[in-house]
């Protein structure tokens, strides 16, 4: 490029492009900035979503085992309401027999 194809005086020129080139250095700089920013929080909330699903998983681990264990108990208090109610009649005839001897 030649000055010849601008009009504006070489001394205007040089500080335009000098500023120009600059002000592209400042907002690159920014740009990388930010993008580093950008990575690390990136990289933090993947750590603290990967935290959340293994507490997560945990949670929903020991939440299972409990139903269970709930359940077993449940299934035992029935069948000891079952013997209870078996015994407690075994007792009532046992009671008329021996009233009748």
């Amino acid at each position: 490029m030649s000055c010849k194809e601008y009009k504006s005086p070489p001394h205007k020129l040089i500080k335009f492009f000098k500023d120009s080139r600059d002000s592209w250095e400042e907002v690159a700089k920014k740009r990388r900035s930010e993008i580093r920013d950008l990575n690390a929080r990136i990289r933090d909330l993947e750590t603290s979503r990967d935290l959340w699903k293994a507490k997560v998983k945990t949670f929903t681990e020991q939440s299972k085992a409990k139903k269970d264990a709930f359940q077993d108990i449940q299934k035992a208090l029935t069948k000891a309401r079952a013997a209870q109610s078996s015994l407690q009649r075994e007792y009532e005839e046992l009671k008329k027999k021996s009233q009748m001897l």
